[in-house]
């Protein structure tokens, strides 16, 4: 009976490090700078919490770490974070990112979030115009530094000052007449104006809006190669977690 005991306990022993290692932890970052509703630098955000509720059905630790945008890209390139957080699709990011894919598209349904870009010109401006598909602009148009929005202005014909990451800096180039609109992620754009005097009553959000996509957490290749398991496993809890009723009353009463 004891030497059954023993046995018993040996056994557990060895194969307690296989089963912790198949959820490996993951070092992940975002930028450092606030992007209203999701990410902010003095408290959680909705991106942060839906990672947080994400972690535990994950089973292993979720860390993230905050760098500046270009940085954060290039840290995931080379490997050393595992990936990033809170980032649209692009093929040319598929060099060096793997996002959760539904045959040739990302799968809409492991986001993190669907967000928007819109455009912002002075009130009463006459020189800025957007129909959906068709833009007319007289002068520069800035925009977030390092974001996929950049490409599409350009595609679109713009000229593009994409010197300055957050947003209110870019605001501040469309008050001073350095730039003739501003593309920025909606939300973010609009909680911008609104919260600032500098702003509020002289800006104006263009309508429709340039673009609505879904964002992700996408892997370093180099970590998905090595624990593809984790990775699939990280995004299923995120797709959870987000339908979750605890997030959604969060989203619901977040300010």
């Amino acid at each position: 009976m004891k030497q059954r005991m023993l046995l018993t306990l040996a056994l557990s022993l060895v194969a307690t490090p296989m089963l912790c290692s198949a959820e490996s932890p993951v070092r992940i970052c975002h930028e450092n700078e606030d992007s209203y509703p999701w990410i902010f630098r003095d408290r959680v955000g909705l991106t942060t919490a839906l990672l947080k509720m994400a972690e535990k059905t994950y089973g292993a630790k979720v860390e993230v770490v905050p760098l500046p945008w270009r940085r954060c890209l290039a840290e995931a390139q080379s490997g050393a974070v595992d990936g990033v957080v809170k980032i649209s699709f692009s093929p040319e990011r598929t060099g060096f990112l793997v996002y959760p894919m539904s045959g040739d598209v990302p799968d809409a349904s492991k986001r993190l979030l669907i967000d928007s870009y819109s455009l912002y010109r002075m009130k009463g401006s006459t020189v800025v115009s957007w129909d959906g598909k068709v833009l007319n602009v007289t002068g520069v148009v800035g925009a977030q530094s390092g974001f996929s929005i950049v490409k599409q202005l350009t595609t679109l014909g713009a000229r593009v000052d994409d010197g300055s990451r957050p947003a209110d800096a870019n605001l501040a180039k469309l008050v001073s007449g350095r730039v003739v609109a501003v593309a920025l992620q909606t939300e973010e754009g609009d909680m911008s104006v609104a919260s600032s005097p500098e702003f509020n009553g002289k800006i104006e959000r263009v309508t429709p809006v340039l673009v609505e996509k879904p964002y992700f957490v996408a892997f370093s290749k180099q970590f998905y190669a090595r624990d593809t398991a984790a990775a699939r496993k990280l995004w299923d809890a995120i797709a959870s977690s987000r339908e979750s009723t605890e997030y959604k009353d969060l989203v619901k009463n977040f300010k």
